[in-house]
């Protein structure tokens, strides 16, 4: 179903990104050992991968929350878990490895155990082609994110049927945690090809809303959908919430809108001040780097350095909220608005 909440994971399920699914595959297939696939909160990066999956060895691992050794190999156990109709037969006579109907035990301390990358090396050895999901990769942090760019680092060096793809919404942050171009980076020099998800354009978006209300026999007037299109502006996953909300009965337009700011707000709450200022600013109209040190001096009557607003600038951007002064999600313009700066 469209209007299901939870990311897909067939092709079948997956709307209109045949485009994307063939890159991926002819990438996949020629064996290319490193992608980036990048692209804005909710566009539907999590469904494409699991879809994609579908067809090839894969292994999916969520990195959100991610903090200690434990939670990785925890998760990497999760993943097997997940691709093991495909992974059976390739993991019963590896050391660590216990395969118990359809979960699997990793064992990854003491006697008998494997590392990540010893198991990379176990797969590899079967000749083919095996693919590594890293999703929301830019959240790794140290002393894990050594651990996972070095296991990446020798697998693209030596393990020629083993492809890496990390995923990330945070676009700018996720090309800092790989550090191609950064000399003290494991991953400093290796070639990636990105793939960007994009929004659906608005022919799509209305097709994607009426085929949605189509499968569950529910007849939405043109005018409505039309004017949710608007509002969300071909975000998939806000597309998702828009036909969700209508269907579960809630067919105020503006009720819907509301309760999508409410989420986006509160992911907001959790910036810096200088952060929450910055966007206000920009919320607000201010449209060049002058304008927002401006408002913010106007608003609260203290002067920031230049350095300050500069560097949270480019955070804003790595973190994928805005660019060169626009909001990428028009539904963050509207949270910004309800900011309030202490």
């Amino acid at each position: 179903m469209l209007f299901d909440i939870r990311p897909k994971s067939s092709r079948r399920e997956l709307f209109d990104r045949e485009h994307e699914l063939s890159i991926l595959d002819r990438l996949v297939d020629r064996g290319d050992p490193l992608i980036l696939v990048l692209g804005i909160r909710r566009i539907g990066k999590t469904s494409l991968l699991k879809s994609f999956l579908e067809e090839w060895n894969g292994i999916y691992i969520d990195m959100r929350g991610v903090s200690r050794e434990s939670d990785l190999y925890r998760r990497f156990s999760m993943g097997l878990s997940m691709g093991i109709e495909r992974l059976r037969r390739f993991l019963k006579n590896i050391r660590g490895i216990k395969v118990m109907g359809i979960e699997v035990e990793l064992k990854w301390r003491g006697r008998d155990s494997i590392s990540l990358t010893g198991l990379l090396e176990e797969l590899n050895r079967f000749g083919e082609r095996i693919v590594v999901v890293f999703d929301e990769a830019q959240l790794i942090r140290p002393p894990i994110s050594s651990l996972v760019k070095n296991c990446i680092a020798y697998t693209y060096d030596h393990l020629d049927n083993i492809t890496v793809i990390l995923s990330g919404s945070e676009i700018g942050l996720l090309r800092d945690f790989i550090g191609i171009e950064n000399p003290s980076s494991p991953l400093y020099g290796r070639y990636s090809y990105e793939l960007i998800v994009r929004r659906f354009p608005r022919d799509l978006s209305l097709e994607f809303l009426e085929q949605g209300f189509h499968e569950v026999g529910l007849r939405v007037g043109r005018e409505v959908i039309e004017e949710a299109v608007e509002l969300f502006d071909g975000i998939v996953g806000w597309l998702v919430f828009f036909g969700r909300s209508y269907l579960d009965g809630m067919r105020n337009l503006e009720l819907i809108l509301d309760a999508a700011v409410n989420m986006a707000y509160e992911e907001l709450c959790k910036l810096r001040r200088n952060e929450k200022l910055v966007l206000k600013a920009i919320a607000d109209g201010a449209r060049s780097w002058s304008q927002v040190r401006r408002y913010i001096e106007e608003k609260t009557c203290t002067v920031i350095p230049k350095s300050t607003l500069s560097r949270t600038i480019r955070r804003l951007e790595k973190l994928s909220i805005i660019d060169n002064y626009r909001f990428l999600d028009p539904i963050y313009m509207y949270a910004s608005k309800r900011l309030r700066i202490k």
